[in-house]
């Protein structure tokens, strides 16, 4: 199996520059192409360079310590309480709090009974008041009867004042 440059410098940065630690076949065919191609031996020599780097740079002295009392902190104080600005951005959350379930099959009940209430409402219940009429006498009793003058009187019983 023959290995490409670019091959190499992917298992380079996958593997790291020791050779012993890639697949053996792969090992093998890395050995073939570091002996044919100078390239890819200044590639390994920047990934050694690059790993030794890392090797090199010690962690910080007293990281773990530091580290550890962030942690307790964290752990054992207790923030402050919240200040609330606007009671009316907290309703919802109040809302939330409320157990609607058991109200919900009387809600729908409500709910249904007011649309029908709307539906009859705008209906025209102005047919025939008898069997056999044609409907004219029950459009002229409709007709009569005005429910603004009643409702927007601005007294509608005067002869009841002493």
């Amino acid at each position: 199996m023959t290995m490409t440059l670019a091959r190499f410098q992917h298992l380079l940065d996958v593997h790291g520059a020791d050779l012993a630690r890639w697949p053996q076949a792969q090992r093998a065919a890395a050995d073939r192409l570091l002996a044919d191609d100078p390239a890819a031996a200044t590639a390994l020599e920047r990934a050694r360079e690059l790993d030794a780097l890392i090797v090199r740079e010690p962690e910080p002295a007293g990281a773990d310590a530091a580290a550890a009392r962030i942690m307790h902190v964290i752990a054992t104080r207790r923030l402050p309480p919240q200040r609330r600005r606007f009671l009316w951005r907290r309703w919802p959350t109040e809302l939330l709090d409320v157990d609607f379930v058991p109200a919900w099959p009387r809600l729908a009940a409500l709910a249904g009974v007011a649309a029908l209430g709307f539906v009859i409402g705008l209906s025209d219940l102005s047919g025939p008041l008898a069997p056999g009429s044609n409907g004219d006498e029950g459009a002229a009793v409709v007709a009569d009867v005005d429910i603004g003058a009643i409702m927007f009187t601005p007294d509608p019983l005067p002869e009841t004042r002493p």
